[in-house]
């Protein structure tokens, strides 16, 4: 009884965590006090540093992420259009494959609308820190632009992402509408597309309210000692 409890627990807190921010407000002023007043010149050019390095290793990654995406979209609408125009699906043997694929190029598309945000947040993180910093060391290099408008091609890629996701939540109401309710006569739905529906529900929650939120709690750590010995 206990084991059953614990599993049930470990589900919903995957889905749900209450954990909130414990986070410090700080001012520009104890910003300061912490990377800049009171250290060497070559202190702050090494924090400088650390933090442009950074800034560029999460645009690389950003768009390492975009295209780990991308292939699973174009797998996804490839999937979907293969199974709309195969027999099976126009003779209505299996229509629920259909769904299917709706439901994983949904989750993925979501998965990649908050993987984008997440990337955009730790890329603004850096850039901060090098706008705060290279006073000190370039003068404001990184913040005197040469162009008044622009386009982010960060946000225009978070835009289409943002569409996709929109396509697939079309496209699964379009399932409903042809295979539920056809004029007078509506259909059954089959326990294949409850349970879809269901997984589709519970991973997009566990995405936003539980285990894929990023939360800068208090973070309680443990650490152990592995075992070494040397053979003489």
């Amino acid at each position: 009884m206990k084991f059953i409890f614990q599993f049930f627990e470990k589900v919903w807190s995957y889905f749900y965590t209450p954990d909130k921010d414990d986070l410090q407000l700080l001012s520009e002023e104890e910003y300061k006090e912490i990377f800049i007043k009171g250290r060497s010149k070559a202190d702050i050019q090494l924090t400088y540093e650390k933090a442009w390095q950074a800034k560029n290793f999460e645009i690389e990654l950003y768009w390492k992420r975009a295209s780990y995406f991308w292939a699973f979209q174009i797998a996804a609408f490839a999937g979907y259009f293969s199974v709309h125009s195969s027999k099976t699906y126009q003779d209505r043997v299996s229509p629920q494959t259909l769904f299917f694929v709706v439901c994983i190029g949904f989750v993925t598309a979501l998965a990649w609308r908050f993987t984008n945000k997440g990337s955009k947040s730790w890329q603004r993180h850096w850039e901060i820190h090098v706008d705060m910093l290279e006073n000190e060391i370039t003068g404001p290099l990184y913040k005197i632009i040469t162009s008044p408008k622009t386009f982010s091609v960060s946000k225009i890629n978070e835009i289409v992402s943002h569409f996709t996701v929109m396509i697939w939540v079309i496209l699964g109401a379009k399932y409903f509408a042809d295979h539920l309710c056809i004029g007078s006569n509506c259909g059954e739905i089959s326990f294949q597309i409850i349970f879809s529906m269901l997984g589709v529900v519970y991973f997009s929650g566990a995405m936003i309210l539980g285990h894929g939120r990023g939360r800068f709690g208090n973070r309680q750590v443990k650490f152990y000692k592995r075992k070494f010995t040397i053979n003489r």
